[in-house]
C-alpha cells in the first residue's frame, strides 16, 4: 500500500468574483520511503496541494473533489479530532519560511520538548535528551547550547534545520517539504538536501518535496 495516494484532487477558493480553481484534477502516488518531487512555477497550486493534504486549507478555500488517501484512509472531510492525531504525528510539514512554524518568543528546546511531551507523552527529562538528539541529527553542533537559544538568534539555515527536527520528532510516515531550500544560499541548500536524503535513508519516511527548482528535484527525488 502506498503511503499517500492523491486522486483527482480539486481545491477551490470562493471569492466575490467567483470560484478560483487552485488545484484542478491532480493525481499522484508516494510510495513508502520514496521522495516525490512536485514541480511547478510560482502560483501553480503546489503549496495549496500540500495544504490540502495536511487539512490546512482555510476559508474561503476548500477541497471540493477527489480523494487524499493516507495509508488507505481518505482524509477529505475527516473531523478535527482525527486531524489532531494525524497532523504532526503521522503527517508533518516543513514550510518555506521556518519562522512561520517556529515561535519567535520560545526557546528552540522548549518548542521541541513540547512536541515530545504533548504528542508522545514523554517525561520532561526524556524529552530534553531526545531534543538534543534531534538537533544533532539535523547537523546542528553544540546541541545543548542551541536548545537554549531563540529562533531569532539562529541563521536561516539553522532555523530550517530546527523546523525539520520538529517535523521529524514524532517520526511521521509522510513529510511534506514546501520549498524548504528557497530562502537559503546555495551552500546551505546543498546541506539541507543532504539532510533530506539522510532522513529518507535512515527513517523510511515518504517525502513529498515541493519546489520550482528542477535542479533540486534532480538531486533529490526518485520521481
Amino acid at each position: 500500500m502506498a503511503t499517500l495516494e492523491v486522486r483527482n484532487l480539486q481545491t477551490s477558493f470562493f471569492t466575490k468574483a467567483g470560484e478560483v480553481k487552485a488545484v484542478d484534477d491532480v493525481s499522484f502516488t508516494v510510495d513508502r520511503g520514496q521522495v516525490l518531487g512536485l514541480v511547478g512555477e510560482s502560483g501553480s497550486g503546489k503549496t495549496v496541494t500540500g495544504f490540502s493534504i495536511m487539512g490546512l486549507v482555510d476559508a474561503p478555500g476548500r477541497v471540493v473533489g477527489g480523494q487524499i488517501l493516507f495509508q488507505g484512509e481518505d482524509l477529505v472531510g475527516v473531523p478535527p479530532k482525527r486531524w489532531q492525531k494525524l497532523r504532526g504525528n503521522q503527517i508533518a510539514m516543513v514550510f518555506q519560511d521556518p519562522m512561520s512554524s517556529l515561535n519567535p518568543v520560545k526557546k528552540v528546546g522548549k518548542q521541541i520538548t513540547e512536541v515530545l511531551t504533548k504528542r508522545l507523552g514523554m517525561t520532561k527529562q526524556a524529552a530534553n535528551l531526545r531534543a538534543a538528539e534531534l538537533i544533532e541529527s539535523v547537523g546542528i553542533p553544540d546541541a545543548e547550547q542551541q536548545l537554549t537559544r531563540f529562533p531569532m538568534h539562529l541563521s536561516g539555515g539553522m532555523r530550517q534545520r530546527v523546523a525539520i527536527a520538529i517535523a521529524m520528532a514524532c517520526e511521521p510516515k509522510l513529510l511534506i517539504a514546501d520549498e524548504p531550500t528557497t530562502a537559503v544560499d546555495v551552500t546551505i541548500q546543498a546541506q539541507i538536501l543532504n539532510l533530506f536524503k539522510e532522513i529518507q535513508r535512515t527513517s523510511g519516511t515518504s517525502i513529498l518535496f515541493i519546489t520550482h527548482d528542477v535542479g533540486v528535484v534532480a538531486q533529490l527525488a526518485d520521481r
